[in-house]
């Protein structure tokens, strides 16, 4: 494995030529982009060497020194103190607001769970959420008595739209509202400061999904007024798998309640029955021992997202959706099924081809051309990840395979269903 230059060009507040040297530069440093056209970070985002030499690095430190030698334990503070001020800073949040966790569904589960709703009380929800968010709102309903409004989003919905639709269903008893900034199964950007503003003036708590959201689009959430937002390593941030960060808004740490408790919940204890709980640290959301070696590889992928320029991959990501677009466009059969819509379009691009099964065409895309994207079957659609490890060329032989299934037919995988995540 290749050692990664140790400065790469610069991205972000660059000129154009610059800003591609940077995308031609981290596709270099991305293995897989050597070998297969990769256009799934969606689901899971492929890792550069500098993740994984940060990984293997600190994996060697606890192989040769042991785990809990002074050295190695002051590494860990200092690799999870650093992953939660590189958190803050790509959130637009303080460092006191993160905490460390798996990945999204642990974080939204922490904030769902940690509410304290009645029966009755009205959670809201959407018809293009992920399971990770549909599931503890369906749980919230099933064992909690709530009350679950769940509102009928399309893909070719504008915020106007979207923004009537949340105000109905909210109604006079909204005590929560559970919902992805962006959707994985139609692209949208949702215009999440609108919808939480209309949640606070009725009272409810607003956590958010942001599985697709970290390493793709820029984020404050101050600026947001949300009160709960869990993110993961794995998705466009390109980490490794079994990380993540939950953010929780300051004033609201106290009366969000942990699900799982350990010491980090306690100011003090005995064995003799004196217990001072700590309700207002945000470590009371992390139980137990994590994985260094994974943390440490999430500390280099957000340092190489905050390098390229969150404003500059957002940027980069929807000029490739637009490109994707009008390539697409162009092929006689092809229903585009994500938001063309500028201030809602992301960097997943979903189409339909006409008298294609999505769940065969995506794994024959894979078998002919070593194509890794998915379907989705919610909205019948195959999902192209467009990151900025992709280029232009990757949606052209993309594009050109799918004009041949259509021409000359595929033949089933056997390889159709829905995968668990993304």
């Amino acid at each position: 494995m290749s050692a990664a230059p140790d400065n790469p060009p610069a991205a972000n507040g660059r000129t154009p030529e610059e800003q591609a040297a940077r995308w031609e530069w981290i596709r270099a440093q991305t293995p897989v982009m050597q070998r297969l056209t990769y256009l799934n970070c969606g689901f899971s985002g492929a890792r550069s060497l500098g993740v994984a030499e940060a990984m293997d690095r600190r994996a060697h430190l606890e192989l040769e020194e042991g785990p809990t030698t002074r050295n190695v334990m002051d590494d860990k503070m200092a690799t999870m103190t650093r992953l939660r001020e590189l958190g803050a800073q790509m959130l637009g949040a303080d460092t006191d607001e993160i905490a460390i966790t798996g990945n999204t569904t642990e974080g939204v589960n922490i904030a769902v769970n940690g509410v304290d709703l009645k029966p009755g009380d009205r959670v809201v929800t959407t018809s293009i959420e992920h399971g990770g968010g549909m599931i503890p709102a369906y749980w919230a309903r099933e064992r909690r008595g709530a009350d679950l409004a769940i509102v009928p989003l399309r893909h070719d919905d504008g915020p106007g739209a979207m923004i009537e639709k949340f105000d109905q269903a909210l109604g006079d008893r909204a005590a929560m509202v559970i919902v992805s900034e962006i959707s994985y199964s139609t692209g949208q950007l949702l215009p999440m400061r609108q919808v939480i503003d209309m949640a606070h003036q009725r009272g409810a708590t607003v956590i958010i999904d942001g599985a697709q959201t970290a390493g793709h689009v820029p984020l404050d959430l101050h600026a947001l007024g949300v009160d709960a937002y869990a993110v993961p390593s794995h998705k466009w941030l390109c980490g490794p798998d079994g990380m993540g960060l939950l953010y929780v808004r300051k004033d609201r740490i106290a009366d969000i309640a942990p699900v799982k408790v350990s010491g980090r919940l306690a100011a003090e204890w005995d064995h003799e029955g004196d217990f001072v709980p700590k309700t207002d640290d945000v470590l009371k959301y992390e139980v137990s021992t994590m994985s260094t070696p994974a943390a440490a590889g999430m500390v280099v992928a957000i340092e190489q997202y905050l390098g390229h320029g969150p404003q500059a991959v957002w940027d980069r990501v929807r000029g490739l959706t637009r490109y994707a677009e009008e390539r697409f466009e162009r092929i006689p059969g092809i229903e585009i099924r994500s938001s063309r819509q500028t201030d809602m379009r992301t960097g997943l691009f979903l189409f339909a081809a006409e008298g294609l099964d999505a769940t065969e065409l995506a794994p024959w895309l894979w078998q002919e051309g070593k194509v890794v994207c998915r379907s989705v079957k919610e909205a019948g659609a195959v999902r192209l990840s467009l990151h900025v490890y992709n280029n232009e060329a990757d949606v052209e032989r993309t594009a050109e395979l799918v004009e041949r299934a259509l021409k000359e037919g595929i033949m089933s995988t056997g390889a159709g269903g829905r995968p668990e995540e993304g």
